[in-house]
């Protein structure tokens, strides 16, 4: 058994088991915290005021673990408060994004599935020694300092886009009766179309985790951000139909990638700010098309192989080196100095050979790569 095997059987074990009032009063005794238990309303203001809560929360508590058939797990009564106000905010948001797209009939989702094409496996081999440079000499682990950067640039994206796993929340919301939706594929623009009729009314009915399991709390966690980007920024993906106002349709292709990796580079006093995926974000680094890139991209798959899956023409590190190599050509960057890449992800194999054939391309410019996360973490 594994340390961290050992680290989370020893959690379950120590977590509490909440079904009822007592069960509750008894995990605040064992934890130590001193509150009248015997009267009911200084009891729950008390209750507040230790966890410094709104009474919202704790009449939420009450009517949860009044409940008999439902048993809360938490890591303590700290994580259990926790656990209600993600309740409260979740079903809060709920109703936000509901009263936002109610009165849509038709919505089409429509999504590029190119994966459905098989695709051969190309030869690398003669690459392979250059991408082993690459990482040996040029990349490196960023230090707290540079990773606290590039989380900086996601948050300001995570507050004005939407990622694909958005849409796919809103699928599993609206899709909660059987008959309610059409599917069909194009087989020469490779688009997939989901037809769905909205339903009237909207419950809790797509949660598929039991309330009050872990499970249910992390899908509290995951999902409220989701439907807070979805309130703001769903206006910005749904077009109405020209004749039928009651009919919308959304593009999931142009929503960013749910594992998009951002990346900055600093060349010769310049910021250079890029993500992944085909879309065009504003002060962002845009990909050049396949006939106008200077550096060959090459396939690699979600599981890091190179030289099968999809083409990596857009690809962060891809899209900041085509721009400071257009740059430099255009004589608005000079050709030499020193290059520092920041990156979420650990370069991909084919960006490693991007970034190698930059620095044969330009041999004065001092090229050094810094990434947050392995490749395939």
């Amino acid at each position: 058994m594994t340390k961290r095997e050992i680290i989370s059987n020893r959690r379950k074990r120590e977590r509490i088991k909440i079904n009822n009032l007592n069960d509750f009063k008894d995990a605040l005794k064992k934890e130590g915290y001193k509150i009248n238990y015997f009267d009911e309303e200084k009891f729950k203001v008390e209750v507040a005021n230790a966890f410094k809560v709104e009474n919202s929360v704790i009449e939420e508590l009450y009517k949860c673990i009044g409940q008999e058939d439902v048993t809360y797990r938490a890591d303590n009564v700290s994580d259990l408060i926790n656990y209600m106000k993600k309740i409260i905010l979740f079903e809060y948001e709920h109703d936000r994004l509901w009263k936002k797209i109610n009165s849509i009939k038709i919505l089409n989702i429509n999504r590029i599935e190119y994966e459905r094409d098989a695709i051969s496996r190309d030869d690398v081999e003669d690459m392979l020694s250059d991408i082993k440079e690459v990482k040996k000499n040029v990349s490196r682990i960023a230090n707290e300092k540079e990773k606290e950067k590039l989380e900086i640039l996601e948050k300001e994206i995570d507050n004005d886009y939407l990622y694909s796993k958005d849409i796919e929340l809103l699928k599993k919301m609206l899709l909660i009766k059987e008959g309610r939706v059409k599917e069909s594929y194009n087989i020469n623009t490779k688009v997939k179309t989901i037809s769905i009729e909205v339903p009237k009314q909207i419950d809790y009915q797509y949660i598929t985790p039991q309330k009050g399991t872990i499970e249910y709390h992390q899908h509290l966690n995951n999902n409220i951000p989701r439907m807070q980007r979805l309130i703001k920024n769903i206006n910005k993906y749904m077009k109405v139909h020209e004749e039928e106002k009651s009919v919308f349709k959304i593009n999931q292709s142009k929503t960013l990638q749910d594992s998009i990796n951002i990346a900055v580079a600093i060349y010769d006093n310049k910021e250079f700010k890029a993500i992944s995926g085909s879309n065009n974000i504003k002060d962002y680094c845009h990909a050049p098309t396949k006939d106008e890139s200077f550096f060959k991209s090459n396939k690699v798959n979600k599981l890091g192989e190179f030289g099968i899956g999809y083409d990596r023409i857009n690809d962060s590190e891809k899209k900041i080196i085509e721009e400071i190599h257009k740059q430099i050509e255009a004589k608005v960057l000079k050709d030499e100095g020193n290059l520092t890449l920041y990156s979420k992800w650990e370069p991909c194999p084919s960006c490693c050979f991007v970034i190698s054939q930059f620095c044969k391309k330009h041999p004065n410019i001092e090229v050094q790569v810094k990434y947050h996360k392995k490749y395939g973490e």
